[in-house]
């Protein structure tokens, strides 16, 4: 009932992404100056995110960083960044744990500067306030140094103590007394967080039962109001309190039927203002109840003929026609009861045509959204920005909780935008794992046909007769088998000699050839048995060096037959794709299950808005009717009684 902290001006407007930038405007220590850049890409892909009004995209490019090692060169400042983007995505409970975590509950938990601290207290504090969250909006509010905030924002710092006098004033504790005066005490009268102060006292005060102290503080600030709205350029904020602050104190003077002071106070009341039709309709009962029907009917005609027709005006019809009963003017109120009651039946009917057709397509239809480039429009508290089109569709469209399901179901949808697409990469994914599997099995038929060529399974076969034939040599001490090339043509040179001598006749010639071939012969045998040891390590030294050679072969041809068998990667990648695609199926469930309970919420208060008001006009309906039928009947008597007269 009473104002509170959404009462806003343009001049000082709380915004979530508004109090964001400034936390990421701010310099990350108190003694550093501020970075130009991004120091870390993956902090400036968060910031661009950000910046394109992109908070889930800059939430996970943050968990992503946090994830990979962290964001460097930049200190707590991702945090409180990634805080305050928790805030404008209504995620509260998770932004208190972070700050709470991050400045300590003392707020010098961390390197940040004071001013920084103090404004991210101030606005998880405003954010519960907003969320009737009394307990830990007075926890947060309460850990801002007042001084602090003074020095660095005034404009905040006067809202701050509004905040903790409102705080004060719900607890509605005595003991708070002391309190309350003590921070009303540093606001100027004049000022119009003081001025909503005094407002709210006064409703208070009629919440209490104490109609006398809530009229004297309606009078002080309509007195207030009146002195300090400057005529030349007036205050459209302060002009809107004033006409409220007129219409709730009329509103007491009605209650107590004192018609003369409300129709005093209502007079002085713009016909073109935010609260006019209800002050016209306030004007008509007061003026009824002393006894002006005349002046009640004017009213109510004026208001007839406004192009909205909302609600709580239904009762218009039927006011002007009793209003025409009250003037002893019932050949006048009969018509009107009757187009009343039509109207009434009429309305009733296209209720009853709205609720039977009622769906999310039918409702989003009664709503025009403003948007840019980028999707819907919000407006300073996080709220989408919609107008209806339909009148009647108002009173249901400026409750919290069916702005915040609007809300909810709009960031349900972009989560599902969202995740249709990254689901329609992962087919992209598929077409890339294919096209890798049939790249690498052309590989492998080249890489077959490649080892083919080499006869890998030749030099092996080679490589183990070698090995024996070295190995029997060396357990039979064969010296021959290791003569190097030179020897061995030494020793075919000698067979040649001993197959010639062996064809010659012996004679006194042949016989010094022959001595002269045992000397040479027996020098080779010599030579041969000589070097066994050298030939021997030469040729063991070769077998080692192939042996190495052929496993380090054999090594890579097994590698790659691996290789050609199991793509490691390749399955490790397709792992990965299908468990993600796996849990982006499941959120992908949940947030169609969320968006069904959205919509039902949503229908559900539209549902019942629109059961209440077929029960209101129901009241009307049947009120019209038996008029109707009293004055129908008062007419025929009164025609009956005139013909018996004549007779």
């Amino acid at each position: 009932m009473g104002l509170k902290a959404s009462q806003s001006s343009g001049r000082r407007p709380f915004i979530y992404a508004g109090a964001l930038l400034w936390l990421m405007m701010t310099p990350v220590h108190a003694d550093e100056a501020q970075p130009e850049r991004a120091k870390d890409l993956r902090y400036g892909w968060a910031l661009y995110e950000y910046h394109q009004g992109n908070a889930f995209e800059a939430l996970t490019q943050l968990a992503v960083a946090r994830e990979r090692g962290g964001i460097k060169g930049h200190g707590d400042h991702p945090a409180l960044v990634e805080g305050g983007l928790m805030l404008s995505w209504g995620m509260t409970r998770e932004a208190s744990r972070l700050f709470t975590q991050l400045l300590g509950a003392d707020g010098a938990g961390s390197n940040l500067s004071p001013d920084v601290r103090n404004q991210a207290w101030f606005y998880l504090g405003k954010v519960f306030y907003l969320e009737g969250n009394q307990a830990l909006a007075r926890e947060n509010l309460n850990r801002v140094d007042g001084e602090i905030l003074a020095e660095a924002d005034h404009d905040l710092f006067r809202e701050w103590i509004y905040l903790r006098s409102r705080l004060v004033m719900m607890s509605a504790r005595p003991d708070d007394e002391p309190e309350l005066a003590s921070l009303r005490e540093q606001l100027d009268e004049t000022d119009i967080w003081s001025l909503y102060l005094r407002y709210n006292s006064a409703v208070s005060a009629l919440d209490a039962a104490d109609v006398a102290a809530a009229e004297e503080e309606l009078k002080k600030l309509i007195a207030i109001l009146d002195q300090s709205i400057d005529s030349v350029e007036p205050d459209a904020e302060r002009e809107g309190l004033l006409g409220r602050a007129r219409l709730s104190l009329a509103g007491l003077y009605l209650r107590d039927n004192q018609f003369e002071a409300a129709l005093e106070v209502l007079g002085a009341m713009p016909l073109t203002g935010v609260f006019a039709d209800q002050a016209l309709f306030d004007y008509a009962v007061a003026a009824a109840g002393q006894g002006r029907p005349e002046r009640a009917l004017d009213a109510l005609d004026t208001l007839a003929n406004r192009e909205l027709f909302l609600p709580w005006r239904q009762q218009v019809p039927f006011a002007r026609a009793y209003v025409l009963e009250q003037m002893n003017a019932p050949q006048r109120a009969l018509p009107a009861f009757k187009k009343a009651a039509d109207h009434y039946e009429a309305r009733i009917r296209e209720l009853d045509n709205i609720r039977d057709r009622l769906n999310e397509e039918n409702l989003m239809a009664q709503l025009e959204f403003s948007r840019d480039s980028d999707g819907i429009l919000t407006d300073s508290y996080g709220r989408l920005r919609v107008q209806p089109l339909d009148s009647g569709m108002a009173e249901v469209l400026a409750s919290e909780t069916f702005q915040q399901a609007l809300a909810e179901l709009n960031e349900l949808y972009r989560m599902q935008s969202f995740i249709a697409e990254r689901q329609s990469r992962f087919e992209s994914f598929r077409i890339m794992l294919e096209t890798r599997e049939q790249q690498r099995q052309i590989r492998i038929a080249e890489t077959r046909r490649a080892l083919e060529t080499q006869q890998a399974d030749q030099w092996q076969q080679l490589h183990e007769d070698f090995t024996d034939r070295i190995s029997s040599a060396l357990a039979d001490e064969d010296a021959g088998f290791f003569m190097t090339s030179q020897q061995k043509a030494l020793r075919d040179k000698l067979a040649e000699v001993e197959k010639t001598l062996a064809d010659l006749p012996d004679d006194a010639t042949t016989a010094g050839q022959r001595a002269t071939y045992r000397r040479m012969r027996a020098y080779f045998d010599w030579w041969i048995a000589d070097d066994y040891g050298i030939n021997r390590w030469a040729a063991q030294k070769q077998l080692m060096q192939l042996d190495r050679e052929m496993q380090s072969f054999q090594a890579q041809r097994q590698r790659v037959e691996s290789l050609m068998a199991d793509d490691a990667r390749h399955a490790e990648l397709a792992r990965r794709i299908a468990a993600s695609e796996r849990e982006l199926a499941t959120l992908g469930t949940e947030v169609s299950d969320a968006l069904g309970s959205a919509r039902k919420t949503l229908l559900t208060q539209v549902d019942r808005m629109l059961a209440a008001q077929q029960q209101e006009l129901n009241g009307y309906l049947l009120a019209s009717r038996h008029a109707q039928a009293r004055l129908a009947d008062q007419l025929f008597r009164a025609s009956q009684n005139a013909g018996a007269g004549d007779e």
